[in-house]
Order: C-alpha cells, then sequence, then structure tokens
C-alpha cells in the first residue's frame, strides 16, 4: 500500500477494509501549496501571520499570499493564526485542491476575524450523546465507546473538530441526554430514552466545550435522579448548563457567564410537553426541561436584557427530518429575538434547516446532530456554527459543514461540503439570508446582498443537476476520516472498503466473497424521503473482468417495521443492463421508475453486480467513482 503521511492530527484517511488498488498507485511526492488569507473584514495587516497546513508551516505576506511544501494526504487541515486574529480552520479534501496543470495544490481565499475590545467568537452544534449504539452497536458493527475507557473513547471521536472549538471564546452543543452509567429503571413510559456515560461531560471539556443546553426532550428520561446525576457530571468538570432543573424557576434560570469583558445569559428550551406522564417539562415543584412557551420565552429573555446581559437562546423544537421549521417554532425563536436575544441556536429535526438575520440578530433553525448514533442517509449531513459579537451584535458568521461520519462528525469536504451548504444556502435565501463563501465555509454577513456567483450547486455526476440528490457523498472523499470510515453502504457477499490513490482521491472497492456470483450494494437502510416517480443512480466503475450491472430496488410497505424490511423486502430488479469492459473505468447512469402504488414509500436502491458472459464467477476488486442517487419528477 502507499505510504502516506500522517499529521499528529489524523487526518489522513484511513482505509476502511485493506483491499487492493484498483490501478496503479501514485509515488508519494512533495506537493506544493498556495493560497491567499483575506483580511477585509477587519482590514488587518496580513503580513507575519502564520499558516500550518497539516504539519507543513510558512508565514504570509504583505499581500495575504503563501506558499508550503506538503506531502500527499488526503486531507489537508488549514489553520490560520497570530496574536491580532482568532484562529481560522478549515479543512479540504485533495481533489477539491489538486491541479493537474501545475501538479501543485491551490487552496481558496479564506477570511480571517480580528480580536478586539468587545467581540466574542462564539461555536455552536448540535445534538450529543454516547449511549446506545456507541456502547451496543448494532450489524456486527465495532464498540465506539467502552464503559470502562468512556472518557478516552470520547475524546478521540471529538478529536477532529477540536481544533475548530478550542479556538472559540465560547463553545456550545445540545447535551441530549441524561448522564449516568447505567439505566437506573425509572424511566417514563416512552419509546426511546437515553443515557450515556458521565464520563461524557469530562471528555466535552476536555476537547473544548463551555457549556451545554439541557433544553431538550432527553434530559428528564430518568426523571429527577437523572437530572442530579447530569447536574453532579456537569458541575464537577465545570461545564456550564441551563435549560432544565428540578423544579421550574431552576429549568428557566440562565447560565450567566462573562467572557472577553461581555456579560452573556444563556438559555435553553423545548418546544413541547411530551405525551407521557410525568411529562418532560419542569413544573412548579417538578424538575424537567426549560418549556418553551411564548410566555416563558419572552419572560426569561426580557428579564436577561433588562438585566443588561446579551442573551444567547437554544431551542429544541419542529419536526424531526424536515425542511423548514414549524410555524409554532419559528414564531417563538422570533419572540425571542423580539424579546432581546442576539442570538437563536436550534436543533432536535437531526438535519439541517436554513438560517435567518432577523430584526439584526442571528436564528439558526437546525444545526442537524453533532455526535449521535443516527444511521438514516439523511442524518449524515449537518453544520456547526461560529458567530462573532461586537458588543452584543452579530457582525458576522460561518457555517461548518460536517459529515457525521460512524456516528461522529467529521469536516465534510467534496461533494459533501457542496450537499450540506447548498442546501443551507437554499433554505436561507428563501428567508432573505444569502450565504456565500470563505474557503470551504459558509460566510454570512448582516445585510449582505445575494450573489449568484457564490453558490455551488452539489455534484450528482452525470446524473445532470435536477431532481433530490439522495446521496451526496458518492466522490468518497468524505468516506474515511482518521479512524472513521462511512457505514451507510453495504454490500452482500463482499468485503466494502475505501482506498485512497493519491491525487485522484479516494474510490469506494468492492471484493467479492470466493466464487460469489453476484454482489448487491445499497445503502444501510431506506431512504426515508424519495421524491417523483423514478430514481436515477450515475457514476464510474472499474473492473478487472468484463461484468455487468443492474439496478434493483426494495420499498418498505406501510405498517412494515423497517428491520423487518431491511430483512425481508423483496427487490425489484430493472431491465437496464450496463455492461462493464475489464480494466477500464466506465461511466453509467441507470433508472428506475417507482410504481404508482409504491410511490411516497421508503425506498432502498440498489446496485446489482454479476459476471460477464462467459464467466460464472466476480474475481478481483471493483472500484467505483462519482456513485450518486437522486430521485426525481
Amino acid at each position: 500500500m502507499q505510504r502516506v503521511f500522517l499529521s499528529q492530527f489524523a487526518l489522513l484517511l484511513a482505509v476502511a477494509t485493506p483491499v487492493a488498488g484498483a490501478y496503479a498507485e501514485e509515488p508519494n511526492t512533495p506537493l506544493q501549496a498556495s493560497g491567499q488569507v483575506d483580511t477585509s473584514f477587519d482590514g488587518i495587516a496580513a503580513s507575519g501571520l502564520a499558516v500550518e497546513i497539516n504539519e507543513a508551516d510558512t508565514i504570509v505576506g504583505a499581500d495575504g499570499r503563501y506558499v508550503a511544501n506538503v506531502e500527499t494526504a488526503s486531507h489537508y487541515r488549514i489553520r490560520i493564526s497570530g496574536p491580532a486574529i482568532y484562529p481560522a480552520v478549515q479543512t479540504f479534501g485533495i481533489k477539491e485542491l489538486y491541479r493537474p496543470d501545475c501538479e501543485c495544490l491551490q487552496l481558496p481565499a479564506i477570511q480571517v476575524v480580528a480580536r478586539k475590545a468587545g467581540r466574542v467568537e462564539l461555536f455552536f452544534a448540535g445534538d450529543v450523546m454516547a449511549g446506545r449504539r456507541f456502547s451496543d452497536p448494532i450489524w456486527g458493527e465495532r464498540q465506539l465507546v467502552d464503559p470502562a475507557n468512556a472518557q478516552a473513547d470520547v475524546v478521540r471521536l471529538l478529536d477532529p473538530m477540536r481544533p475548530y472549538l478550542e479556538g472559540s471564546d465560547l463553545a456550545s452543543v445540545n447535551l441530549e441526554t441524561v448522564l449516568a452509567g447505567r439505566d437506573t429503571g425509572n424511566a417514563p413510559p416512552k419509546m426511546v430514552v437515553f443515557f450515556s456515560p458521565a464520563e461524557l461531560a469530562d471528555a466535552l471539556k476536555q476537547v473544548g466545550v463551555d457549556y451545554v443546553t439541557l433544553g431538550n426532550n432527553h434530559s428528564y428520561d430518568y426523571l429527577d435522579q437523572g437530572i442530579a446525576t447530569t447536574v453532579a457530571a456537569l458541575d464537577r468538570v465545570g461545564l456550564a448548563w441551563s435549560g432544565a432543573g428540578m423544579a421550574e424557576e431552576e429549568a428557566l434560570r440562565a447560565s450567566r457567564l462573562t467572557v472577553q469583558g461581555q456579560d452573556l445569559s444563556l438559555l435553553g428550551y423545548v418546544g413541547w410537553k411530551g405525551r407521557v406522564t410525568p411529562n418532560q417539562v419542569a413544573e412548579p415543584g417538578k424538575g424537567g426541561a426549560a418549556f418553551g412557551s411564548d410566555a416563558n420565552i419572552a419572560a426569561t429573555v426580557a428579564r436577561e436584557t433588562a438585566a443588561g446581559r446579551i442573551v444567547i437562546a437554544q431551542y429544541h423544537g419542529s419536526m424531526e427530518y424536515s425542511d423548514e421549521p414549524t410555524p409554532e417554532s419559528e414564531r417563538r425563536v422570533k419572540l425571542a429575538v423580539e424579546s432581546g436575544a442576539a442570538l437563536v441556536a436550534s436543533h432536535h429535526p437531526h438535519v439541517t434547516h436554513g438560517l435567518e438575520f432577523y430584526r439584526g440578530s442571528l436564528i439558526a433553525y437546525s444545526m442537524g446532530n453533532f455526535l449521535f448514533d443516527q444511521y438514516f442517509p439523511e442524518t449524515q449531513a449537518a453544520f456547526a456554527l461560529k458567530a462573532w459579537l461586537d458588543n452584543g451584535k452579530v457582525v458576522r458568521a460561518e457555517i461548518i459543514p460536517l459529515r457525521i461520519l460512524e456516528y461522529r462528525p467529521v469536516p465534510a469536504v467534496g461533494s459533501m461540503r457542496e450537499a450540506v451548504l447548498d442546501r443551507v444556502t437554499q433554505l436561507s435565501a428563501r428567508r432573505g439570508t444569502f450565504v456565500r463563501r470563505s474557503g470551504g465555509h459558509g460566510l454570512l454577513l448582516p445585510g449582505m446582498a445575494h450573489s449568484v456567483a457564490d453558490p455551488v450547486p452539489p455534484d450528482m455526476g452525470n446524473c445532470g443537476n435536477s431532481g433530490q440528490l439522495l446521496f451526496p457523498a458518492g466522490d468518497f472523499e468524505s468516506a474515511a476520516f482518521g479512524d472513521a470510515s462511512d457505514r451507510t453502504l453495504k454490500l452482500a457477499d463482499g468485503v466494502l472498503g475505501y482506498h485512497f490513490h493519491g491525487t485522484g482521491g479516494t474510490t469506494l472497492q468492492l471484493e467479492p466473497q470466493e466464487a460469489a456470483t453476484q454482489l448487491s450494494l445499497q445503502p444501510a437502510t431506506f431512504f426515508r424521503s424519495v421524491g417523483g416517480n423514478r430514481i436515477t443512480v450515475c457514476g464510474m466503475i472499474w473492473a478487472p473482468q468484463a461484468i455487468q450491472l443492474r439496478m434493483a430496488m426494495q420499498y418498505r410497505e406501510a405498517g412494515v417495521g423497517r428491520m423487518d424490511a431491511l430483512a425481508n423486502a423483496q427487490a425489484e430488479t430493472g431491465d437496464q443492463v450496463i455492461p462493464v469492459r475489464a480494466g477500464e473505468w466506465t461511466s453509467f447512469r441507470m433508472e428506475l421508475a417507482i410504481p404508482a402504488g409504491k410511490q411516497g414509500l421508503p425506498a432502498r436502491p440498489m446496485l446489482v453486480f454479476a459476471p460477464g458472459a462467459g464467466s460464472g464467477t466476480l474475481t478481483g476488486v471493483i472500484a467505483l467513482d462519482e456513485l450518486y442517487w437522486v430521485s426525481g419528477p
């Protein structure tokens, strides 16, 4: 296997399964990387700023340019630093940067933000837990968190995001779990309850988190005992918190912090009471999460504003897996702004929503997951938010695209980055808020006009640019990061892995079992929402022998459980056959119509590989790249 340069931050691709390469390896030669630091936001001097690319260091010139020699790697993390600025950290895949005409890497311009009196940098991310499938995995997958080594394991899972967290003045996540070492047996009659090891608090503190909101529908999963063990774990490590308590007064209390001389009040709320008894919200004499009613939001935000403090609110509500906030959630977060909040960050849908500047304040309607054990393909795209406040007013914000890879957050690169930013850009534009670019991040400025040159549509390969992109990670540049690898695809009768090929990037590799006469590649579960009446798949394929490629589909019928459908649903195979020649990359595109009676059902498209004429078995490794499933009319 090709020797690759391993940085101390484990930025390089981990090959999930060591299968043979499908084509010749490239030599591991040094590459020249160049880029531009943009200091226009504050007008500061660029000269003397330091740039680190993986482990190569260089200095920025007076014109903002920098050049460094780096080793070949699957991912490059760029860190721009200096005493006058907040560290700017971004990550790219090699295929995004490599230019064959110069055999070099060219980085996009990255804007930096100055440190100044009255300014704070805040970091927000979505839902966090570390129980359930982290310690008790499904489908034969590996255990990610050993309860006997929980702190170190969670730190390892969060380590790729640590540089993004540590540079901020205050970093926050939504702690959507009780902190307890075990199921204490007193959960209310809910379908799903969460507990995570208490060491999750230690790990969050270690990687740079300063505050957690408990205003969500899982902080009261084990009633008052769960609140008590959670608060004890947070207090033990010095993590600030708000949004829940042993009674309503405590739950509605703000966490008051002074950050860079700015007096902040942090509030958290859950948007509904719940249907079980006892319910999940705090009341007089009863514990639970802070109920985000209109009255509670208006009163608590106004109380903190009247005390001369800058209010940051977090709201947990809206519908899971939706595109937009519910009218109730939108009304409430806007009420928080009308009552004086400078910024509102929201979560619960497990997918991303848009952002909006409203009355000079910033609202993020849903950031998606952060550290969470969902395997649905739709939940793998998320973002973290950085916001800069000058004396309590948002002056700038950045969207950091994330890939939730093996239940953990890593920086999204390639087609996954573009899919995250395209969705957020479109949903934000509906609200008159426009997203531009700073390097590979989304940039928001109050009053910024729309620029048609900035949006970059997600890559759909040769599927075209219309329809709903179901699988956005098809360039496989985000398929592996450090020791994490993609779990969203499964292979029947073979071994699935990812292989890094130098400047050519990464391919998906399929190794048949001995004497296999067919391979079937499919998402691990059903796509929850498939619009239109057809699904198209396109990509590039290489095989060492002549093979034939077909498309098939499974549907989850109404009333059938997900696991039952995965095990027993019949596959309907299409008529289209793509012949693949031995030893050649072949471009393919296939469509399969969805019957009228199955439109709107969760669907699971498949690719079926079989030997070509004259051969009875599959031999050698099949490689795939630029693989996309798209649904449409």
